[in-house]
């Protein structure tokens, strides 16, 4: 999660927020009615939108609750796989020292260049195109952390099976190589689990919000146009209720 995703979520989060306070608002308004509020329809029936509210906010919670949680998980992966660059070169570094075979050589620079997420060949960004659109390059700087998982996993290979490779510096040694590739593989697992939870929690929240007909939002704007139905357009108990807000805003 970036810092302008950080940021996306926090506006959205303040308006549900809004929305869910707005709703609190309506329940009371109507609740002042007294026995001029008494809808036929069971689902804005203020028993039902009590319970509706309760159980929005409750998906809220579990927002909150998941957030924090994804956000050390990502924090710990970040962290963890800044080092593979500079451990991969280190190892590269490391290869060539102790004479391995120059094939094994090219085959570990190239896996230290995907690792460091550098190009193959320069692009000539000055060159004149001669297509309506110039050529699309894909990005190498975002590179899947699966991907250099895998990446990590076949450069310990290839060392690991070299009995050149004997280096005195213990983090650099095949079996700290191999726990580090473990611990890889648990950080990127961690994230992703939380982020799965954080979004999990966020869909169930997003659905209460959102559903067509069944939703909060769509049931707090009926509940308004009961009032309308009830005392009129021009009443003093629907101006009540018509300066409540309620933003209908999908979250993809």
């Amino acid at each position: 999660m970036n810092e302008t995703t950080n940021k996306q979520n926090s506006r959205i989060e303040s308006g549900i927020n809004t929305n869910v306070d707005n709703l609190g608002t309506l329940i009371g308004v109507c609740i002042s009615f007294d026995g001029d509020y008494d809808p036929s329809v069971n689902s804005i029936k203020i028993p039902s939108l009590q319970e509706l509210m309760s159980h929005v906010r409750h998906a809220i919670n579990d927002v909150d609750y998941f957030k924090p949680l994804a956000e050390r998980a990502e924090s710990a992966r970040q962290e963890k796989f800044a080092v593979l660059p500079i451990l991969a070169t280190r190892i590269q570094a490391a290869a060539i020292v102790h004479g391995l075979p120059p094939s094994v050589i090219a085959n570990i620079k190239e896996i230290v260049r995907k690792i460091r997420g550098a190009r193959k060949k320069k692009i000539n960004l000055d060159a004149e195109y001669t297509g309506i659109e110039p050529p699309k390059h894909i990005s190498v700087s975002q590179v899947s952390f699966a991907e250099q998982i895998e990446h990590f996993t076949q450069l310990v290979m290839h060392v690991s099976t070299q009995p050149e490779y004997t280096p005195k510096e213990d983090d650099l040694k095949v079996p700290a190589l191999n726990a580090f590739q473990q611990e890889l593989g648990i950080v990127n697992d961690s994230a992703k689990s939380a982020e799965q939870s954080l979004t999990d929690a966020r869909d169930a929240r997003n659905k209460l919000l959102y559903t067509p007909e069944t939703g909060m939002i769509d049931t707090a704007l009926r509940v308004k146009e009961y009032v309308k139905s009830v005392f009129g357009a021009k009443s003093s108990q629907y101006k009540e209720v018509f300066h409540i807000k309620f933003e209908n805003k999908k979250i993809v």
